[in-house]
């Protein structure tokens, strides 16, 4: 009986933690291209909204490329680095905890994720660093930044991971190893479906990055384990969570359902 209850509350953990990192980075993504939106919006351009980008219509000017490039990682570093400062939600310890946590780190993820593409002029960094004419061996210090800003995030995630899982091996790949892991093969998986049924021409490059995205959106979570010596000594604050979360998986399906429709655009201004 003890281990069919223990193994039942790691199931419990993982599922949790996957409709949780899928749910937040459902919500990162569109809000992160919604900042492209609206800067565009502010400089006058009209653009095309899809869930994987923003298509700026008209001709903008270089400089107002660069700014609406860079609103999105900067609004999802901003975002991510107040929402793991300040977490109201800790004490329920349910669910929506975890969206806020899960919220909280993608978004940053998301913006060092992308200055680790300025070198390979892909992504929003890579695509002004090219628009700026930086020299290369400013791209290289912004990859350089990235690599630490991902090993940063990983560190601050630790602590969370080690106050909800505990000590145990299991539950700590549950919170971390394995949402990953089957998180990155759905995001992958869903991107595929937002482009084929996207009308929007897309560069090959574009693609790539937008796949790639989904493969490191969510890794800070394994690479917090790099740092489970220095978390040794943080109290162990079980989560109360339900053995399905029914709530979460609707909220998912919904928010699938509503990026298909949104990949194939919805035009403002």
């Amino acid at each position: 009986m003890v281990i069919r209850n223990t193994s039942t509350t790691v199931r419990s953990l993982l599922l949790n933690n996957l409709v949780a990192a899928l749910i937040a980075s459902a919500v990162m993504i569109v809000l992160h291209e919604g900042a492209h939106l609206v800067t565009g919006l502010a400089l006058g351009h009209p653009s095309v909204l899809y869930s994987f980008g923003v298509n700026h219509l008209g001709s903008p000017s270089a400089s107002d490329q660069v700014v609406m490039l860079l609103a999105g990682p900067a609004f999802s570093l901003v975002t991510g680095v107040l929402m793991q400062l300040w977490t109201p939600l800790r004490r329920r310890g349910d669910l929506l905890h975890l969206v806020w946590l899960w919220f909280a780190f993608a978004s940053v993820q998301e913006g060092i994720a992308y200055l680790c593409l300025t070198p390979f002029g892909a992504g929003d960094t890579g695509q002004a660093s090219q628009l700026l004419g930086l020299p290369v061996a400013l791209q290289v210090v912004a990859l350089a930044l990235g690599v630490g800003g991902m090993f940063l995030n990983a560190r601050a995630f630790a602590p969370h991971m080690a106050r909800h899982a505990g000590e145990d091996p299991r539950r700590r790949n549950a919170m971390t190893l394995f949402p990953w892991l089957y998180g990155m093969i759905l995001s992958v998986l869903l991107s595929v479906l937002y482009l084929a049924v996207s009308p929007a021409d897309l560069p090959a490059a574009s693609q790539v990055a937008i796949l790639a995205a989904g493969t490191a959106i969510l890794v800070f979570a394994p690479m917090s384990h790099i740092f489970s010596r220095r978390v040794a000594d943080v109290p162990h604050e079980p989560l109360r969570l339900r053995s399905v979360p029914v709530g979460g998986l609707v909220v998912l399906a919904l928010l699938v359902a509503g990026n298909i429709l949104l990949s194939l655009g919805l035009r403002f201004g």
